[in-house]
């Protein structure tokens, strides 16, 4: 797999809601806010149907357990947490499958993943934050290499990476067994932000629903004013059925 699941924030907000904002703020007596809400099933539910009127194959609505969140370290510091239930909507792309997860509704990541010599690549992802409310939205696009690496670029920097084939690795999913294969990617971040990532993946030749994703990702980058902000995040995801909503 070219490319891993990028749950990394794009740390730029710092920089605008500081400043002169905040200068504006502390002298009328506001106070910068933040808010994080859950994603709803239902509103995932609706989306997908919205966009995929005639589904077919493996495509629906999945389901994962969820555990973890992410955090940013100005103004005081900010942490969301994630539901316990979290979705990823698959409907199918050109040349493989589309995957939309979105744990908050200010926190969503969109990947396109394709079929090659190579195997399972990703081919692009398109990432959204929202911190004291103000949304940072940046695509990617990814190309692989020999020997499993890959990079990934976006209009704030690029990832260099390798993704390794850990083995096969047999997991519950509900009460059916699921053969998977386990790759695990490692990434350095270079460019505006700066930092790794590892995400490790569970796959299965009968879906392109991932049966398993766990990842952990370390961001920093230089702002004026504030200094270095730091972003986190770590989560884990398990498929609760293999029969998507429709």
């Amino acid at each position: 797999m070219a490319g891993p699941l990028r749950p990394k924030a794009l740390i730029a907000v710092a920089a605008i809601v500081v400043g002169a904002a905040l200068a504006a703020a502390v002298a009328g007596g506001l106070f910068l806010r933040d808010s994080s809400r859950p994603a709803s099933v239902t509103a995932a539910l609706r989306l997908f149907r919205e966009q995929n009127p005639d589904p077919t194959g493996d495509e629906g609505v999945y389901l994962y357990d969820t555990t973890g969140g992410e955090s940013l370290d100005v103004l005081g510091g900010v942490t969301h947490r994630y539901p316990a239930t979290t979705t990823i909507a698959l409907s199918h792309a050109v040349c493989g499958a589309r995957l939309r997860w979105q744990p908050l509704t200010e926190r969503s990541t969109t990947w396109v993943l394709c079929r090659s010599s190579h195997g399972v690549v990703e081919r692009s992802s398109d990432e959204v934050h929202d911190f004291f409310g103000k949304l940072d939205r940046t695509d990617y696009r990814c190309s692989s290499g020999a020997r499993g690496a890959f990079t990934c670029v976006s209009p704030h920097g690029r990832e260099h990476g390798v993704a390794v084939d850990v083995g096969h690795e047999t997991i519950a999913v509900g009460d059916t067994r699921v053969d998977t294969v386990h790759i695990r990617t490692t990434a350095q971040i270079s460019g505006g932000d700066r930092g790794t990532e590892t995400v490790d993946w569970w796959i299965t030749p009968s879906t392109a629903a991932p049966v398993r994703v766990a990842f952990a990702s370390r961001t920093s980058r230089k702002e004026p004013i504030i200094g270095a902000a730091h972003y986190r995040e770590r989560a884990e995801l398990r498929l609760v059925s293999l029969a998507p909503l429709r």
